[in-house]
């Protein structure tokens, strides 16, 4: 049975980093900043389940609260960044 949840762990992790890398060729091609701002969460993202996958593997409190933070300050960026070049313009410009 440890055999078998190494084996799942190490698979998880191969997707997680295949996924990143077609994000980041998507990030790299995007025909438009709205493309960027989507590849960019979804980075965040999958650097929250990688988080969350320590965790479990660890079994430490930190990934599970710092994947918290992450996620939550990714999706509030998200949204101000969506906000704000919907209507053209930033503040203080």
């Amino acid at each position: 049975m440890e055999a078998a949840i190494t084996v799942l762990y190490q698979a998880s992790q191969l997707m997680l980093i295949a996924a990143v890398v077609l994000i980041l060729y998507r990030f790299s091609r995007g025909t438009s900043v709205f493309d960027r701002v989507v590849a960019f969460e979804t980075i965040g993202l999958a650097v929250v389940g990688y988080l969350l996958l320590e965790s479990n593997a660890t079994t430490a409190r930190l990934y599970t609260d710092a994947a918290l933070g992450l996620a939550l300050f990714s999706v509030v960026g998200t949204i101000f960044l969506a906000y704000f070049l919907g209507r053209g313009e930033f503040p203080d410009e």
